[in-house]
């Protein structure tokens, strides 16, 4: 999303002939001319497929039918920014003979921050008054990401990140686009200058060995593209170094525009209409199943390039006509303000009036951002980039720069720390002083009460802004794995780790979220509790596919082989075995998945035998809707509406009533969990001043806390 102003063509001719001019003919004639670089002036087609980058974005977005594809706009914006930027340098070496960093920066600043500043402030604001808590803190540190261009880092870490895979998403979304075009440019112009001294200062050897390098870092960056899409689809997708060779061949196409400019228009033809019907299919085919960027990122990419090379020809050819008219002017001239203010008040807008999003309302919406984007347009983008004195001084440009970033940390910090939402976090729950249920009759009276709780108790526990770090204390070191370790770590033993009488927890997040109350009970029988579990692995001897990259989970398999390995060495008192049951079955579905599952059941309690016991402990609810945290959060005086209309249920049934199936074929213990969290079918979010789930689908720590004592009498009896 760079400036809408592009080099404008300067010929450079022999000064007028006069006296003055002859005397100094003999002396001219030995200095060497002066290399030529006619620029591209203002490209109508250009302005025209920022029209369409956006457009495709703002219908993704809004939820438009069969545009799921539309973020391919955001690819071709990525080759516009390329293209435009390398013009500018390039028609500055040949002007100038050299680079002026401070100047490209100083445009930069001008350019991208008052509006993308006003903006965050604005979300800022937005979301400190209408967020949920829970969310907000998070929210906040990526405003913070922003203002300092590292945000599609940070969401780098949040989406590969199990736990976090149902939140809300971040009003600050859009930024990540911003800030991988930043980081290009941060190395970019000082290539380019790099190059320019080892050609000698010569700006023709400079193209080629910036066509060399800008070759290069397409071929690099495209293979790292498709490699790291396969393994984890988030960091490839919002990661500088996955897409900068999107930037890299729109640089290409301006360090080739001399021969662009001689482009047949025959070609022109075939080139403006494929490459335009490349970028809409793109958008209307794709999914969010597509496997992106990767192989698939060409499409998009390669059609903006061949649509700039059609307009780039000494002729008009369609597409080029379209792109020019007015309705695609209008656009592309407010497309950065545009693309900028769309998804915060596609966020913001129907929390602030309490209603859930739908299309009509989104299109409304859109409707509305079209005119704040004018208006951003006309009041900040223009007048900022156009005032004489930032223009005349590139030190003026970057000292806005920094104050405009400066403003923008002094905004959000000021909402975190002077006008806070939420109590200072008084560190974790202690769970010992947690009050246990007894028996099931206190069970049902407690949920029943639940039932009829209509406010979200001030003191509950956890609190609402703390619970996303409402985690097992086996989170804290390195004891419950991530997605790619395999390996079993040592030291994680809990409770008396002298006892002779050796337990084993092993599963996934939904066999870690019972890890309070069996270090409870650890403490409480003299047991050594061992702790295996790793983030969305099941331990059902199946091939899983992975939640967080391509095809199958295979970090799964190896580590479940470890496991069962430890089992035959320990052969332990008791292993239980905990399992989400959403899970899908590499290569599988329908009935042959579900008897996949069951037959997986059956060989991972077949692999337990050398145990003495075994236990499987069933599945607890999920969120049918929205998570209860951040429905709570903005239901606080409205508890039941978020049980009535997002309630927590029993689901992916067919697959838990297989694997109990399977441990009632094999004998082991059953621990039944569905009576300690719904009554009659219903299930309240808060008990006993506690919540109940800390996300859309685990248990929170206290509340799991509070059944150890009817955990302990399920369990099997190891005295």
């Amino acid at each position: 999303m760079v400036s809408t102003g592009s080099p404008t063509t300067h010929h450079f001719a022999n000064p007028p002939g006069n006296r003055t001019d002859t005397l100094l003919l003999p002396r001219i004639a030995t200095e060497p001319q002066r290399e030529r670089w006619t620029g591209m002036g203002f490209r109508p087609d250009i302005q025209g497929l920022r029209a369409v980058a956006v457009g495709l974005v703002l219908l993704s977005h809004a939820g438009f039918p069969h545009s799921a594809g539309g973020y391919v706009g955001v690819d071709v914006f990525f080759v516009l920014s390329g293209f435009l930027i390398t013009s500018l340098l390039v028609k500055e070496v040949f002007d100038t003979g050299k680079i002026s960093i401070a100047g490209f920066y100083a445009r930069r600043a001008r350019r991208i921050l008052p509006a993308a500043m006003a903006v965050t402030i604005a979300t800022a604001i937005g979301a400190w008054m209408f967020f949920p808590v829970t969310r907000l803190d998070a929210v906040m540190q990526d405003a913070l990401a922003v203002i300092v261009y590292i945000v599609n880092y940070r969401f780098v870490a949040e989406q590969t990140e199990y736990l976090n895979a149902d939140q809300m998403p971040s009003p600050f979304q859009q930024y990540w686009s911003l800030a991988v075009e930043e980081q290009f440019y941060v190395v970019w112009p000082l290539l380019l200058l790099v190059l320019l001294l080892l050609a000698g200062r010569r700006p023709k050897r400079l193209v080629t060995a910036a066509i060399v390098c800008s070759a290069l870092i397409f071929a690099a960056t495209l293979s790292l593209s498709v490699v790291i899409t396969a393994e984890s689809q988030p960091t490839a997708y919002y990661a500088a170094h996955t897409r900068a060779w999107e930037l890299a061949a729109g640089a290409l196409l301006a360090l080739t525009l001399p021969a662009l400019k001689r482009t047949p228009q025959g070609l022109a033809w075939v080139l403006g209409i494929g490459g335009l019907a490349a970028i809409v299919l793109s958008g209307v085919m794709y999914t969010e199943a597509t496997p992106f960027p990767g192989y698939a990122a060409l499409a998009p990419v390669l059609g903006t390039a061949a649509v700039i090379a059609a307009g780039s020809g000494p002729g008009r050819n369609p597409v080029s006509g379209l792109l020019g008219t007015a309705p695609f002017q209008f656009v592309g001239k407010i497309s950065y303000s545009l693309y900028l203010w769309h998804w915060p008040i596609l966020i913001l807008a129907p929390l602030a009036l309490g209603t859930e999003p739908t299309l009509r309302l989104n299109l409304i919406l859109i409707a509305a951002t079209v005119a704040v984007a004018q208006f951003s347009y006309v009041c900040i983008e223009e007048p900022v980039r156009n005032w004489q004195p930032l223009k005349r001084s590139d030190g003026a440009g970057i000292v806005l720069g920094l104050m405009a970033s400066v403003a923008g940390a002094a905004v959000v910090l000021a909402l975190v720390n002077v006008f806070p939402k939420a109590p200072a976090n008084d560190g974790p729950v202690d769970l010992a002083e947690v009050e246990t249920v007894q028996d099931l009759s206190e069970a049902e009276r407690r949920l029943e009460a639940g039932l009829d709780t209509t406010e979200v108790p001030d003191d509950l526990t956890p609190p609402l802004a703390d619970m996303n770090a409402d985690r097992p204390a086996v989170y804290d070191g390195d004891c419950h794995l991530d997605v790619e370790t395999v390996a079993l770590p040592g030291d994680c033993s809990f409770g008396d780790t002298d006892s002779g009488t050796e337990v084993m927890l092993v599963g996934d997040s939904h066999a870690a979220q019972w890890f309070p109350a069996f270090e409870l009970l650890a403490e409480r029988n003299g047991w050594e509790l061992v702790s295996r579990t790793k983030s969305s692995c099941t331990p059902v001897s199946v091939r899983i596919d992975s939640t967080v990259h391509e095809g199958e989970y295979t970090e799964c398999w190896d580590w479940k082989q470890e496991v069962f390995d430890e089992i035959a060495s320990l052969e332990p008192e008791l292993v239980v075995f905990g399992t989400y049951d959403d899970n899908t079955v590499t290569g599988l579905d329908g009935d042959a998945a579900v008897d996949a599952w069951n037959a997986g059941w059956t060989e991972t309690l077949e692999e337990a035998a050398p145990a003495q016991q075994v236990a499987v402990l069933a599945d607890t609810p999920s969120a049918t809707g929205e998570a209860a945290p951040e429905c709570l959060a903005l239901h606080m005086d409205a508890v039941q509406e978020c049980v009535a209309d997002d309630p927590y249920a029993i689901e992916h049934t067919e697959f838990r009533e297989a694997g109990l199936d399977a441990a009632a074929d094999a004998g082991v213990a059953i621990v039944d969990t569905e009576p300690w969290f719904c009554l009659d079918g219903r299930c309240p979010l808060v008990a006993e001043g506690m919540a109940v789930y800390r996300d859309g689908h685990h248990v929170s720590t206290p509340y799991v806390a509070s059944l150890t004592t009817l955990l302990g009498e399920a369990l099997p009896d190891l005295r």
